[in-house]
């Protein structure tokens, strides 16, 4: 326990900085949705697929749920593996992800009303957003490790630090890894239940 109180004390800045650029793909999503069309587009579709896969199901509730969960829990425990990349990737996953979800809040607002776009994130969002962008940080910082353990390579005192706070960082994940699925079957389970709720009540 205490060696995950010191990682989170070493993940302040990575959070912040995540969530940052989650912002900023929301702002660009919002706002200057147009010069990213096609990529948005794209996304789009792939979710459209999805939602007729699960509208043909006899229980789409359920269905949903368990989609929203595999997909979520699944690319965010992957995220975090692929942050060994140099953190490249849980960058762009924050930042399209982001952009995504800005162009919907701004059109759907746009189309129905502020209300219905509150009704249809907050519920389950205040739950996966910070999930999601807990998960990225970890990814992010899993790649600076990488990183400084190149970086270390011509120095022995440098490379038995970094191996320490590597170990520590691995020894971390478990925990990390349950509090991230956890949330996010909370979060699958609001969305699939009291968010389509909401949704259909227009």
């Amino acid at each position: 326990m205490s060696n995950l109180m010191r990682q989170f004390q070493l993940m302040k800045h990575y959070f912040i900085a995540s969530a940052l650029v989650f912002i900023v793909g929301m702002v660009l999503g919002a706002w200057y949705s147009s010069q990213f069309q096609a990529f948005i587009e794209m996304q789009l579709k792939g979710l459209e697929q999805l939602t007729k896969s699960i509208s043909d199901k006899a229980n789409p509730q359920w269905s949903m749920f368990w989609l929203i969960f595999w997909n979520n829990a699944w690319k965010s425990i992957v995220i975090i593996g692929m942050g060994a990349f140099f953190g490249v990737l849980p960058l762009f996953f924050l930042l399209s992800n982001g952009l995504l979800l800005g162009y919907v809040m701004a059109v759907s607002a746009e189309k129905q009303s502020v209300l219905y776009v509150i009704k249809a994130i907050l519920p389950h969002g205040i739950i996966e957003i910070p999930a999601v962008v807990f998960a990225c940080a970890f990814g992010l910082r899993l790649g600076v490790l990488v990183l400084k353990s190149f970086s270390a390579l011509l120095s022995q005192e440098r490379s038995q630090k970094y191996r320490d706070e590597f170990r520590g960082f691995i020894k971390a994940l478990g925990p990390v890894i349950i509090i991230i699925v956890v949330s996010l079957t909370a979060a699958a389970i609001i969305e699939s239940t009291l968010t389509y709720w909401l949704v259909k009540q227009g």
